[in-house]
């Protein structure tokens, strides 16, 4: 009776860390993306009329 060694990681443990690997770069990618948009900011004018002012 042979007993199988083992060589390594099989294709489980491969797939496993390559998501791993691809969520890290994932957060970095949207880390980097979310510091450097901004929101549109634009300028908002309220006209009041004169009967508000007490004169």
């Amino acid at each position: 009776m042979r007993i199988a060694r083992s060589e390594g990681m099989g294709w489980g443990g491969r797939i496993a860390i390559g998501i791993c690997v691809l969520l890290v770069l994932a957060a970095v990618g949207l880390t980097i993306y979310g510091g450097s948009v901004h929101p549109r900011q634009h300028e908002i004018q309220q006209v009041l009329s004169n009967d508000s002012f007490s004169s």
